[in-house]
């Protein structure tokens, strides 16, 4: 799924910016460009970021 249309990042690239360490969203801007263009994903960019975040931090 996409999260920002602007920049063409999908929620798959913002899982594995998790992974890699990316821990905010200013981080996760930096990395990818999410949040650049109208602004409008920074919030689904959060979630998804969040989330992906949550699941590595939880014991398999």
């Amino acid at each position: 799924m996409y999260i920002c249309l602007c920049n063409a990042i999908t929620e798959g690239q913002v899982r594995e910016c998790a992974q890699g360490g990316t821990c905010s969203l200013e981080e996760l801007a930096s990395a990818l460009g999410v949040g650049s263009g109208c602004g409008r994903c920074r919030d689904c960019a959060e979630q998804v970021l969040s989330e992906a975040r949550n699941e590595i931090a939880l014991p398999a």
